[in-house]
């Protein structure tokens, strides 16, 4: 333990040099680190050859001071002052390396140093990925702040550090999946393992890999007898890589959780058992113009068949500029064919000889696999390591696994609800996103160390500040996690405004205690904490234990949402929708099931409400929701000034339908999802509007009366659509014809036809 912590000490310490700091011996060692990593097959061995320099002059441009010089050569062969580094003679050479205090230049090196080693001890720190990762960001940290000495007074201990002493203190190695999980946050956005480059070599990255569906798709395209290559757009994060990753192992016969030496290069061939030839291609945007054209030449000419990742930008640019150069035609022409293509979630497009089949995968609805990844993360076997650890049962993160295994159903339920909520607002989360947040919310950032002094606390009440009820919101509960705010997935969720509405029928129980002592949590982890926190927020001090009332009101509600389940089930989904501000988020949820189905209530119901929203935006004029015989089926489309401040009595009909007979609401079915569509009948077929989740929230708050909903700009647009669809295939087209409306004094219309017979004006209540 102590030579462990002697090491480190070591390690820190290599950047003083005669009262200065020189990053060199950091730089150097950090590049043989990560080479030592990427090639188990060298051993402890370090060679000065290019694979070095390289790693160490990209090193040096990041983090070298304006007088310090790029020479490799010196800290190689300075290191040999250290415990760990050794230098290997060439045979002969042994007296000569023993005479050298210093070096000319990396010739003189070469004649007579073989290669460096590390020593065992050292090579295990570095083979152990949390060790190594310490160690990693140990080393970054005294090279981004030019560190000296860490016991002086005025400097702050880096954190590395002392996340390294505690667990050799303790004895005890850490759970290496927690580092993982922190490392696919990172919230300070050094996120290397959240790239699929580096999940290719990470053994972690198996423990919570998921087949993506559209893996074989992509390869029965690309070995099919069809001979389509395929073109795999999406967002950065999306999963792109990870999908050409699998499709490669899969093609190879590798199998698909296993770990490759090294990650996926910018093109990968691969000849068939058949003779059919096929090109991975990482990265299409990495390529230069002449060698996008050679590619796309190739696939004309059908050498190879070629799966394509990339961005609709660079394909689009590829594809139409190749046309131009090749006299296939004017960009002109190809670009909104091709954009056409790429709007869709899959498409098929020729593109002259070459079949190409376009796959968007930002289109696809993701949360199914996010949550089959959660699933994965959760797995009794990434978290068996914990059982050795003293500090368990005071570790938040082992708290929050638990409370999700106890409550699996209900709290991912409730996680994934929320995610939906915001997908179908239009705030879709790449996959890369949603793991970020899925980890970030069980690990709150923790490492070993923050553990380890968070169980010898005295304060455990503040066990809430860091468990997932919270942290999914960015926060303690009470102060927000200022890194953690970074995370653009945070944000998103933070602008969403959840929980900020109370919900009277269940607050009442809540803060009434002498009413409500009967109300628990029914989660026997967190009953202490949910009834401390109701105290809190009942009492009218300003604050307690550092929160306020309204602080611990908020966490209450958060509790809650995740993990209470009411058995008055009008109750409990009346919580959740004022909790996630969406009246129709529960039915809209159990619409997404293979088998759902719209019952006649439902469509009743639905169809009700959507009439009134319609007249109202299409006349001006609110109704009430029970009228006279007829009054409820009439939808009018009428010459109408919409200003409130404006009330026109009478108006001009251009366009009436009988709106309980020509209309129709259905689910929609399709592969992935579920739609609420309002389907045109009769003279009105092929006029169709989809119901989108934020429309039918808008249309129950404005049946509730809630006056200052408004209705988004973009479907108010589709709704004026939807009139001029109206309007061109059932407008009255007597032109000595009128219809009006007048508005009565309770709210209904009455309808009144003028017509001229005989020269006269006939006026006639229809």
């Amino acid at each position: 333990m102590n030579d462990n912590l002697s090491l480190v000490k070591e390690i820190k310490d290599l950047g003083v040099l005669q009262g200065k700091y020189k990053p060199h011996k950091h730089i150097a060692l950090l590049a043989a680190i990560r080479i030592l990593k990427a090639k188990p097959e060298n051993g402890c061995r370090v060679y000065y050859d290019s694979d070095f320099k390289q790693s160490f002059t990209k090193i040096f441009l990041k983090y070298a001071g304006i007088n310090d010089r790029d020479r490799p050569y010196n800290p190689f062969f300075h290191l040999k002052s250290t415990s760990f580094w050794e230098l290997i003679p060439l045979k002969g050479k042994e007296t000569t390396l023993l005479s050298l205090s210093r070096i000319s230049g990396p010739s003189q090196l070469m004649e007579v140093v073989s290669h460096a080693e590390v020593n065992d001890d050292f090579m295990k720190l570095i083979l152990d990925n949390n060790t190594s990762i310490n160690i990693e960001s140990l080393i970054t940290e005294c090279l981004e702040n030019r560190i000296i000495d860490l016991e002086d007074e005025d400097t702050k201990p880096i954190e590395s550090f002392e996340r390294i002493k505690v667990a050799l203190e303790h004895n005890v190695a850490p759970n290496p999946f927690v580092a993982y999980l922190n490392s696919l946050h990172s919230r300070d956005a050094g996120n290397e393992n959240a790239l699929a480059e580096s999940q290719a070599c990470n053994p972690n990255f198996s423990k919570i890999y998921v087949r993506h569906p559209l893996v074989d798709t992509i390869l029965q395209c690309l070995t099919g007898e069809m001979g389509q290559s395929v073109v795999l757009t999406g967002h950065a994060g999306d999963g792109k890589s990870t999908i050409a990753l699998t499709v490669y192992k899969h093609l190879k016969n590798i199998d698909e959780q296993s770990v490759l030496p090294f990650p996926l290069g910018r093109r990968e061939d691969i000849t068939l058992p058949n003779g059919h030839c096929l090109a991975i291609i990482k990265d299409f945007s990495e390529w230069k113009t002449i060698e996008r054209d050679d590619l796309i030449a190739e696939v004309m000419a059908k050498k190879v068949r070629a799966l394509f990742v990339s961005n609709t930008g660079v394909l689009l640019d590829a594809l139409c500029g190749y046309a131009e150069r090749t006299n296939l035609g004017n960009r002109s022409d190809w670009e909104p064919r091709i954009l056409e293509a790429m709007d869709a979630e899959s498409s098929d497009f020729q593109f002259d000889a070459a079949n190409f089949a376009f796959l968007n995968i930002a289109l696809t609805d993701n949360l199914s696999l996010a949550r089959l990844i959660f699933d994965r993360i959760l797995s009794d076997e990434n978290w068996k390591a914990c059982d050795r650890q003293s500090c368990r049962s005071q570790c938040p993160i082992y708290r929050n696994v638990e409370l999700f295994r106890v409550n699996s159903f209900l709290a991912k339920h409730r996680l994934f609800l929320a995610y939906r909520r915001m997908y179908e607002y239009g705030t879709r989360l790449t996959i890369r996103q949603l793991t970020a947040h899925l980890a970030y919310l069980l690990t709150a950032g923790m490492e070993y160390a923050d553990i380890q002094n968070f169980a010898r606390r005295d304060d455990k009440h503040l066990m809430s500040e860091f468990l997932f009820y919270n942290r999914f919101f960015g926060d303690n509960g009470h102060t927000e996690d200022l890194a953690a705010v970074r995370m653009p997935v945070i944000r998103e969720v933070r602008a969403q405004g959840f929980g900020q509405r109370p919900c009277p029928a269940t607050e009442r129980h809540l803060w009434l205690l002498t009413h409500g002592d009967d109300f628990t949590l029914g989660v026997s982890l967190l009953e202490e904490e949910f009834g401390k926190l109701r105290r809190y927020g009942s009492q009218m001090k300003e604050q307690e234990n550092g929160l306020t009332p309204d602080q611990a009101r908020e966490q209450v509600r958060r509790m809650l949402y995740f993990l209470y389940k009411s058995d008055n089930a009008g109750r409990n989904d009346a919580f959740l929708q004022q909790f996630l501000g969406s009246l129709a988020i529960i039915k809209w949820e159990q619409w997404q099931t293979p088998d759902a189905r719209l019952s006649m209530d439902e469509s009743s119901h639905f169809k009700q409400r959507v009439f009134h929203v319609l007249q109202e935006q299409f006349t001006g004029v609110r109704l009430p929701e029970v009228g006279g015989p007829g009054q409820q089926s009439h939808l009018y489309i009428t010459l109408s000034r919409h200003k409130q401040d404006i009330r026109q009595s009478a108006q001009v009909v251009l366009a009436q339908i009988d709106f309980s007979n020509e209309f129709k609401i259905t689910l929609s079915l399709s592969k992935q999802r579920r739609d609420l569509v309002l389907v045109g009948q009769g003279r009105l077929d092929g006029i169709n509007l989809t119901l989108t989740l934020p429309f039918l929230d808008y249309v129950l708050a404005r049946h509730q009366g809630e006056v200052g909903e408004t209705l988004q700009g973009a479907y108010a647009d589709r709704l004026e659509r939807l009139k001029a669809d109206i309007i061109r295939r059932c407008r009255n087209r007597e032109d000595d014809e009128m219809l009006l409306v007048r508005l009565r004094t309770n709210h209904t219309f009455l309808r009144q036809h003028f017509a001229i017979e005989d020269g006269k004006l006939e006026v006639s209540n229809a």
